[in-house]
Order: C-alpha cells, then sequence, then structure tokens
C-alpha cells in the first residue's frame, strides 16, 4: 500500500493530465453518440393534402425523423408549399400533423390550456384517437387547438355561426381561419369541401355540447364566464420528452 501510495506521490503530474483526458475522451465518446443518435436522419415519403384558399393540394411530403422516430422536419417533394399552421391530413392513414407550435384547451376540464410543440400529430393508434409528441403520446377527447393567430381545430364536429345563426356543421378533426377578421375559411373533413367566405363584419362562434367559442374575438366560455385564449408561448407543454 505504502509503495503505490509513494508512487502515486511521485508521478501525480504524469497521472493527473492523464485522468484529464482520460475522462474528456469519454465525455467526447458520449456526447458523439448521442449527438449521432439525435441527428440521425430517416426520411420517409406520405401523400398528403393540406388547403390553401378555395383549394385543397394533394402532394407528396418528406416527413424527416431522427433515431429516436421523432419528426424533426417536413417539406414538399417539389419544394413548393410554405408552411404554417395549416394542418397536414395524410391521405393513406388515419393522421393530421401540425407543422407549428399551438395552444390546445379543454373547455371541459376547466378551460385548461398548454401548448402543443411543432411537428405534433394527432393520429389513430390501435382504434383510438391519439395525440403524439415526440416520443410521448395521450388519449385526448373534447378540445380545440389554437394558432395564436386566427386558425382553429377541432378534434369534435362544431357548429360555425354567423352573428349567432348556424351557418354550417363541420365534421370532428376541421379546422377554421379567420383572415384579419374580415374573412373566413374553413375546411370540412365530412363533405371534403372547404370554402373562403367574407364576413362583412359578422362574427364567427363554433358550438356543439362541450364548447362555446368566438373565433373572431379569441375567447371561449367556461360556465358562462368569457376565458382569453392564451398564447402558447406563455403555456407549459401538454407533452414533453
Amino acid at each position: 500500500m505504502n509503495k503505490i501510495t509513494n508512487f502515486i506521490k511521485k508521478k501525480y503530474k504524469i497521472l493527473i493530465p492523464i485522468m484529464v483526458v482520460f475522462v474528456l475522451l469519454i465525455t467526447v465518446f458520449y456526447l458523439y453518440k448521442e449527438y449521432k443518435y439525435d441527428n440521425y436522419r430517416n426520411k420517409v415519403e406520405y401523400n398528403v393534402y393540406q388547403c390553401f384558399g378555395n383549394k385543397k393540394k394533394e402532394y407528396t411530403a418528406i416527413v424527416t425523423y431522427n433515431l429516436k422516430d421523432v419528426i424533426v422536419d417536413i417539406e414538399d417533394k417539389d419544394k413548393r408549399v410554405q408552411y404554417s399552421s395549416i394542418p397536414v391530413y395524410f391521405m393513406d392513414e388515419e393522421k393530421i400533423l401540425f407543422p407549428a407550435e399551438m395552444s390546445i384547451v379543454f373547455p371541459q376540464e376547466n378551460g385548461s390550456q398548454y401548448k402543443l410543440y411543432k411537428y405534433t400529430t394527432y393520429e389513430k393508434k390501435d382504434d383510438i384517437y391519439r395525440i403524439v409528441s415526440g416520443r410521448n403520446n395521450g388519449i385526448y377527447n373534447h378540445f380545440f387547438l389554437f394558432d395564436n393567430k386566427g386558425l382553429y381545430f377541432f378534434s369534435d364536429s362544431v357548429t360555425l355561426k354567423l352573428d349567432g345563426e348556424d351557418y354550417v356543421t363541420l365534421g370532428a378533426h376541421s379546422y377554421a381561419e379567420i383572415y384579419g377578421g374580415y374573412t373566413l375559411t374553413y375546411y370540412d373533413t365530412e363533405s371534403d369541401k372547404v370554402e373562403t367566405i367574407e364576413l362583412d363584419g359578422k362574427k364567427v362562434t363554433a358550438e356543439n355540447n362541450y364548447l362555446k367559442l368566438s373565433l373572431s374575438d379569441k375567447y371561449y366560455y367556461i360556465f358562462d364566464e368569457k376565458t382569453l385564449l392564451i398564447p402558447s408561448y406563455n403555456l407549459n407543454g401538454l407533452l414533453s420528452d
């Protein structure tokens, strides 16, 4: 034991740098493995569609996954689509991708609001719709999404009203968008119809058994009390990695 102690005392000036280098090499090795793991790219092509104005556009999208099977990018194969918060509907499976960060609101759960991160999907797994964000997923009902501007996605069927008068009933997983307070565009999954109309000063609301929402003024009701929508950047994430 004394021999070892004496040896260390004599050689510590050499041993310390060697140990430091050894620790650094181990650290670099694990950081490289993690970097490679996170930045691996697997590109998969899907047939999808989106609605722009009055037109429904079908195209091939390239969705990029990392090694953790997490979506990290989406692009039009022909590079003609500029992605915003307009949902991307998959044609060959029951799946919807949200290219932008969104707020998710649960009116029946005391109006709880959370953040959904970019590239979150809403998809059918084992005959049940789930929200999938990164490697996490959860089953949620009776919610709507808001893009902090004017687009709303509905998990359930809703009736759009203009100044309180029924205008159109949208099927589940439809969306509506207000442009500048003057124009309404909606996509109805039930009829596969997209329409744009001028509002001429009329207020737009969406209602069903679970929801009463003002699209025009960005508030909804909880127990007959108006509640303002909170921007997603001020909210906690619903699902986190």
